[in-house]
């Protein structure tokens, strides 16, 4: 009967262990509550929006280990003035290019992806790419310019 409850003691407390490293170590972005905020224009309708959301997403989910999104935004002002620096820069394209700005905050465990712990990012840009208006959206790249 001892053995039993030392049994069922030490699965008990491995399975508390478990569920307290997968909260403290679970690796990517929070993306449960993001809020999304989109103006179509005339280069991009709603699902052309919503897609690249979604490929922003996927990536920080799965790159932006401690982190948190709170917003996305698109609208034509964001799209003018971002795209007019890149080709001022010569970063030019034959593919559709969108720019998305966002807001993300960190925690402790965000400064082995290289940001300052407990902080709050706003405006970060995110540039996306595909190649004709029916493929998928590709997170290109990301940051301040």
């Amino acid at each position: 009967m001892r053995k039993k409850t030392a049994l069922i003691a030490a699965i008990g407390a491995l399975i508390i262990f478990g569920a307290i490293a997968s909260a403290l170590f679970s690796s990517g972005g929070d993306t449960k509550s993001v809020q999304r905020i989109a103006a179509p224009t005339s280069l991009y309708g709603e699902a052309d929006i919503s897609s690249a959301f979604d490929a922003i997403e996927a990536t920080f989910a799965s790159d932006f280990t401690g982190c948190t999104l709170k917003e996305l935004r698109y609208n034509g002002e964001i799209e003018k003035t971002f795209l007019d620096d890149e080709l001022d820069r010569k970063q030019t394209g034959a593919e559709d290019r969108i720019i998305v700005l966002s807001t993300f905050t960190t925690s402790w465990r965000s400064t082995n992806e290289g940001f300052s712990p407990n902080e709050t990012y706003e405006d970060w840009q995110w540039v996306l790419t595909r190649p004709t208006q029916n493929a998928a959206w590709s997170v290109e790249g990301w940051g301040y310019c």
